[in-house]
């Protein structure tokens, strides 16, 4: 313990603030994170309580509680404790940070919904991808999550493993036109045997299933020609396209507040504009496409709940705390709307254009 306080102390004097230039990614991991401990080492202690003899859903409930809270300086020193047994000290950080993993991987028992288990990640192992839950955004979950790694980062704890190549990929800051995205990125049993299909040699008249699924997302319906264009296709629609939360056809929002209204240009205006998004987002660039999705939710990686609204305005303008996007209702044409757009979300990268 000694010797490991003495190298902790030589390098947060000096090396710590060299992370950058050091190759090794898990030795400038190790550099960094300390740093951060020891620029925070007088900070207000934060302190973590889980009570073993409860029952498996109030422990739950408590970490959840802890790693909700905001305004919090996460990067202070962590004190954590298990009422109801004898152990204490680091032993007691390490099995914390490893709990706070595993439940993430694993699954924690709260109800969100309809399971008595509720898991923030689903999909393959390897090839994890957020969980698509309103309930999960309405709670908060995925800031939880990201609490929860982060921390247990910086106490090197345990990583979280099998997240999908493709999110890792987008969170590292690359590009969609080359997300490795892959069959086993797509948790929809449908979707996948509909890729499958369309990359293999079956016959087109075996197709039905697939032309639904197609015309569903105003996409064309397959033939020898665009099989596998469609293919790929089909795999973004179900990264992208199947997160959005759609506004009904007869609500129209005016500044920020919901008319409800049954007349016929309420309607119209948001069908036409509804329309004008999802031509965009089938036809956009990856670039386009990435500038989209940080304008709207703040950053690149689709959000299992991406919310539209039309709404009285003069330009588009999002929330990314809400992970929404509010569209003028006064478009006509496709031209205009798409030049507006693209104007906005080039401010992605300087406040994400929010009102």
């Amino acid at each position: 313990m000694e010797e490991r306080e003495d190298i902790t102390t030589s390098t947060t004097c000096g090396a710590v603030s060299e992370w950058r230039a050091v190759s090794d990614p898990k030795q400038a991991g190790w550099l960094f994170s300390q740093d951060l401990l020891h620029s925070n080492r007088n900070s207000i202690n934060l302190f973590l309580s889980v009570d073993i003899r409860q029952d498996k859903e109030e422990q739950d409930q408590t970490l959840i509680k802890f790693y909700k809270r905001d305004n919090v300086q996460w990067t202070s020193p962590l004190r954590c404790k298990l009422l109801g047994d004898v152990a204490s000290g680091s032993g007691v950080d390490r099995h914390m940070m490893s709990t706070v993993i595993f439940k993430l991987m694993s699954g924690f028992h709260i109800n969100l919904g309809n399971a008595a288990i509720t898991k923030v990640f689903e999909g393959e192992p390897d090839h994890l991808i957020p969980s698509v839950s309103e309930s999960l955004l309405d709670n908060n979950m995925f800031a939880v999550a990201g609490r929860m790694i982060g921390h247990s980062f910086l106490h090197h704890g345990p990583s979280f493993p099998g997240l999908s190549p493709a999110i890792i990929h987008i969170l590292f800051g690359g590009s969609l036109e080359t997300t490795p995205v892959t069959i086993r990125d797509c948790p929809d049993l449908d979707i996948r045997d509909a890729v499958k299909m369309l990359d293999g040699d079956a016959e087109l008249n075996e197709f039905d299933a697939i032309h639904q699924l197609s015309l569903s997302w105003d996409l064309p319906a397959p033939n020898a020609t665009n099989r596998k264009w469609l293919s790929k296709k089909l795999l973004l629609h179900a990264m992208v396209l199947d997160c959005i939360t759609w506004p009904t056809s007869r609500t129209v929002f005016f500044e920020s507040y919901k008319v409800e209204d049954d007349g016929e240009s309420n309607v119209m205006d948001v069908c036409r504009v509804s329309g004008y998004l999802k031509t965009f987002i089938e036809n956009a660039s990856p670039a386009e496409l990435k500038s989209l999705i940080k304008f709207w939710i703040g950053w690149e990686v689709p959000a299992t709940e991406m919310k539209v609204e039309i709404v009285e305005a003069t330009l588009p303008t999002a929330s990314t705390c809400f992970e929404k996007l509010r569209l003028p209702r006064h478009y006509k044409a496709y031209k205009a709307f798409r030049q507006d757009l693209c104007a906005c979300i080039s401010t992605s990268y300087s406040g994400f254009g929010c009102a």
